[in-house]
């Protein structure tokens, strides 16, 4: 007997074509991927249970492919279980949100990669302190080449405007 997983996890989309809803952001990915136009900072921002995190995922999971163009083009990064990706970092914000949790992503953002790409997804980005944002802001000016950061929140108007500044944001629209 299969072990239970929660319906979340069980059904959450792959694939950009399987994210509902989001398609002006997921071909706007897409794009951004085909023509090697990839910024160093995204946030993505809307209401719960939208697919901020889902699409952060699978854009992390594509850009840690050997050569994320030609998976965009053929779809095969839908079969790839580079989720778990030792390149990929997720930070809870909510329960990670002080100045000595930013440092250590900062230390870890200076090792380089073997090979692909660095993603770190941080979560629930507004919880962040003052302090942690102006810690996190220098790394965000200057970001290696090999570091891409998406950050997602529900509630932009409490993000640094130093910090939105430095982002390619995306606006997730909820269907109702």
């Amino acid at each position: 007997m299969d072990p239970y997983v929660v319906s979340f996890r069980k059904y959450r989309p792959n694939t950009f074509e399987s994210v509902v809803g989001q398609e002006h952001v997921t071909n706007t990915l897409k794009n951004a991927i085909l023509n090697n136009q990839l910024s160093q900072a995204y946030l993505f921002t809307g209401p719960r249970g939208v697919g901020k995190t889902t699409c952060a995922r699978i854009l992390a999971k594509v850009m840690n492919m050997e050569d994320p163009i030609q998976a965009i083009q053929d779809g095969s990064y839908a079969t790839s279980d580079l989720d778990v990706s030792l390149n990929i970092f997720e930070l809870d914000a909510a329960s990670r949100n002080s100045v000595d949790d930013i440092r250590e992503l900062i230390e870890q953002v200076r090792y380089v990669p073997q090979s692909g790409k660095k993603i770190y997804i941080i979560d629930e980005v507004h919880m962040l302190s003052t302090a942690a944002f102006n810690a996190f802001l220098k790394t965000l000016e200057e970001p290696p080449k090999y570091a891409i950061f998406i950050l997602a929140t529900t509630e932009k108007h409490k993000i640094l405007p130093t910090i939105l500044s430095r982002c390619q944001i995306f606006n997730f629209r909820s269907e109702e």
